[in-house]
C-alpha cells in the first residue's frame, strides 16, 4: 500500500523522540543528582590541618617464647597456625648451585656473640621491617603530595585520601586561568582523572600548574547532612614537559616470604592501566637480574640470571642467558667457575661486554613470621664476559676472595668500573659496602674508594649513572643492601666529585631502593616499601636541572596484587622480543654455550673438562 512507507516514517520518528525524550530525562535527572550532591557542599567549611605522620612502634618478638615452643613443643612448632610457623627449614629451596646457609647462618652465629645461639633466634632480636602508620585523624589528601610532577605521558593518575568520619566526598580541580573550580562526587576515598581532563592537561605541560581539594561530608541514613563541611587544602600539582620512557620492565615477586619464587618478568606502558607479560618463569624458574644493554629497549642485547626448579641430573641448574634484541636469538651460558651465579649484571656502553658477579654463594632464608626474608652472601667477584670473543676474565682489582665485590656498573665511557667492597664474614644485615672506582684500561689497576660513598659508617650499593652522564646515583643504608628498611637512594655529580646527597623522595621509616633513570635523565622510578614495610611498590620521580627530585608519584594501578615490584628498568621503546622463543632459548633444556676462560694476559684457555 502507498501509506506504508509513510507510517514507517512516523513510527520510526515517534520513536526517535521517545529515545530523545528518555535521553534528555537520564540526563536532566543526572544533572538534578549533581546539582543536589553538588549543593550538600556549599556552605561555610573546616579546613584539616596537615597531619605529620606518626607510627605504631615496629613488632618485637618474644625470643624466650621461641625458645621455649621450639624446645619443648616441637610438635606444634610447625603447625600452620604457630606463631613461629614459618621459621623452620622445611620447604626451603637447597639452590646447589652457589649455595651457602651454612656459611651465612656461621656468620649470624658469630655476630650474636654466642657461638651456640640459633642463627633464627639472632633474626628474631632484629627490628620488624613492618611499620604500620597510625590513621589520620582528619581528612587527608595522600597522594599527590604537595608539588608533585607528572611526566606528560602517563595514564591518568589517582587522588586518594584518608578520611575516619565522612562518607561523601567532593573532588575538586583548579586549573590555572579557569575562574571556577570543576567538581565531582564520589563515594569512595579516590577519584581518578577523567581520560577528557587529563588530556587536557597534557596537551600543555608547561601552563598546566592546577590544584586539587577535597571536600568531605557524613550524611545520615537519610541522606541528610551531619555536621560541618570538612575540606583539605589545596595541592598544587603540575605536568612536566619532560616525557618520561614510556615502558617499564619489572619483576613481580609474590609474596615476598616465600623462598619457592617464580617470579614473571612485565613490561608496563605507562600511557596505559595494564601490563603485558615480557617474560613468564611458568612455576618452574626464578627469572632475576634482567638488564638492557641499551636504554632505548627494542636494540642491543639483554641479560638474565636463570634458576630452574626443573632438576637435570639431580640438580636444580643455574646459568647467565643472553638474547640478543638485533639479531632475534638467545642462548644459555656456561661459565668456566665452579659456581654458575650471577647476579647484578651492567653492559658495557658498547653492548658487547658484559661485568658480572662471578663465583658468588647467596643464601636467602625463610623469614620469621611472615616477613621479608634473609639474603646473604658468603663470597663473590667481579668478572667480565665478552660476547663476541666468548670468553670471559676475573677483573683484576676487583676479584678479592677475601673480600665481597659485587653490583658492577660502567662509567659512562667505559674506562672505568664502579663496584660495592665489603670486608667477607659479617652477618648480612651488618655489612657495609663502600663503592670503588677502578681503572680498566690500567695495567695494575688499583682501585680507589668513592667520596661520600665509602668509609662513611653506612652501606653503599647498587650504582648507576643517568644515560647522559651527568648524575651518579646509589642506595645507602645503615647495614646489608637488599631488603633494608633503612635503604634510600642518593645522588652526586657524574664525575664523582663532591658531596652526596639524600634525594628528597626517600621516607625515614621504609626502603627505597632499586631505581632506574629514564632514557633522557630526568625522570628515576624506584621500588619503595612506604606503603607498610612489606610490599614494594614503584614510583616515579622527576630529577631537576640541579639534582633535586620532585615528591614521588605511585605509577598508577588499577589491580594492587599482594606482591613485590623489583628491579624496574626505564626503556623508550617496546622490546621487540617474542616471548615464547625467547623462553625457548633460555630455558634449562638446551645446551649452553661454553665460554673460555682468558688468564691474566687475556689469552684464552680451554676450559676444564668436568
Amino acid at each position: 500500500m502507498w501509506y506504508f512507507p509513510l507510517l514507517k516514517r512516523g513510527i520510526r520518528q515517534i520513536g526517535m523522540f521517545v529515545l530523545l525524550t528518555i535521553a534528555a530525562g537520564g540526563i536532566a535527572l543526572h544533572w538534578l543528582r549533581s546539582a543536589t550532591s553538588n549543593s550538600l557542599f556549599d556552605g561555610p567549611v573546616t579546613v584539616c590541618q596537615k597531619e605529620a605522620p606518626t607510627f605504631y612502634p615496629r613488632l618485637r618478638y618474644d625470643t624466650k617464647d621461641y625458645v621455649a615452643l621450639k624446645n619443648g613443643h616441637n610438635d606444634d612448632f610447625t603447625k600452620q597456625n604457630s606463631k613461629f610457623a614459618t621459621q623452620t627449614d622445611a620447604g626451603e629451596i637447597a639452590w646447589v648451585d652457589g649455595e651457602a646457609r651454612d656459611e651465612i647462618k656461621a656468620a649470624m652465629r658469630k655476630n650474636a656473640g654466642e657461638e651456640r645461639e640459633s642463627p633464627d633466634l639472632t633474626r628474631l632480636r632484629y627490628d620488624s621491617c613492618y611499620r604500620d602508620r597510625k590513621p589520620y585523624q582528619t581528612l587527608q589528601i595522600i597522594s599527590p603530595e604537595e608539588g608533585a610532577i607528572y611526566p606528560p605521558n602517563l595514564c591518568p593518575p589517582f587522588v586518594t585520601w584518608e578520611d575516619p568520619r565522612n562518607n561523601l566526598w567532593q573532588v575538586s580541580l583548579s586549573i590555572k586561568d579557569e575562574s571556577e573550580p570543576r567538581t565531582w562526587i564520589t563515594r569512595e576515598k579516590q577519584w581518578r582523572f577523567p581520560t577528557d581532563v587529563w588530556g587536557e592537561l597534557r596537551r600543555d605541560p608547561i601552563n598546566s600548574n592546577a590544584w586539587v581539594s577535597v571536600k568531605g561530608i557524613e550524611l545520615d541514613g537519610n541522606g541528610e547532612r551531619k555536621g560541618d563541611i570538612q575540606a583539605t587544602e589545596p595541592i598544587p600539582f603540575s605536568i612536566s614537559p619532560d616525557t618520561a620512557d614510556d615502558y617499564i620492565v619489572y619483576r613481580l615477586v609474590a609474596p615476598p616470604f616465600s623462598s619457592y619464587k617464580t617470579p614473571d618478568i612485565h613490561v608496563r606502558d605507562i600511557r596505559k592501566d595494564q601490563p603485558d607479560s615480557f617474560l613468564s618463569a611458568r612455576r618452574e624458574y626464578c627469572l632475576n637480574c634482567h638488564n638492557f644493554s641499551s636504554k632505548q629497549g627494542n636494540v642491543g642485547k639483554l641479560a638474565l640470571q636463570v634458576r630452574s626448579l626443573v632438576k637435570v641430573s639431580n640438580n636444580l641448574p643455574t646459568y647467565l642467558a643472553i638474547y640478543d634484541i638485533d639479531k632475534r636469538e638467545g642462548f644459555k651460558v656456561r661459565l668456566p667457575f665452579e659456581i654458575q651465579m650471577t647476579t647484578f649484571m651492567a653492559w658495557s656502553p658498547d653492548h658487547s661486554k658484559l661485568a658480572y658477579s662471578a663465583n658468588q654463594k647467596v643464601a636467602a632464608l625463610k623469614p620469621i613470621v611472615f616477613e621479608t626474608q634473609l639474603a646473604g652472601m658468603a663470597t663473590s667477584d667481579i668478572a667480565i664476559y665478552d660476547v663476541e670473543s666468548n670468553d670471559t676474565y676475573l677483573v683484576p682489582g676487583a676479584s678479592d676472595p677475601n673480600l665481597l665485590e659485587i653490583y658492577p656498573q660502567w662509567t659512562p665511557d667505559g674506562t672505568r668500573m664502579i663496584f660495592s667492597r665489603s670486608p667477607v664474614g659479617p652477618h648480612p644485615a651488618h655489612i657495609l659496602f663502600d663503592l670503588y672506582i677502578l681503572d680498566l684500561t690500567s695495567e695494575n689497576p688499583t682501585s680507589t674508594a668513592i667520596e661520600g660513598a665509602s668509609h662513611n659508617g653506612k652501606s653503599n650499593f647498587y650504582p648507576h649513572f643517568s644515560p647522559d652522564g651527568r648524575w651518579f646515583s646509589f642506595c645507602q643504608s645503615d647495614g646489608g643492601d637488599l631488603i633494608r628498611t633503612s635503604s634510600d637512594i642518593y645522588l652526586k655529580s657524574g664525575d664523582l666529585s663532591g658531596p652526596s646527597w639524600r634525594l628528597e623522595f626517600n621516607v625515614d621509616y621504609a626502603a627505597d631502593s632499586w631505581h632506574s633513570w629514564s632514557s633522557n635523565s630526568r625522570w628515576l622510578v624506584f621500588a619503595s616499601k612506604r606503603e607498610g614495610g612489606v610490599y614494594a611498590y614503584l614510583y616515579l620521580s622527576h630529577i631537576d636541572d640541579v639534582g633535586h627530585a620532585s615528591p614521588a608519584i605511585p605509577l598508577p594501578l588499577i589491580d594492587r596484587p599482594l606482591a613485590s615490584y623489583n628491579i624496574p628498568e626505564f626503556v623508550a621503546h617496546a622490546p621487540h622480543i617474542n616471548e615464547k622463543d625467547m623462553f625457548d632459548a633460555i630455558r634449562v633444556e638446551p645446551e649452553p654455550r661454553v665460554v673460555q676462560l682468558r688468564d691474566d694476559n687475556h689469552v684464552q684457555k680451554e676450559e676444564k673438562s668436568g
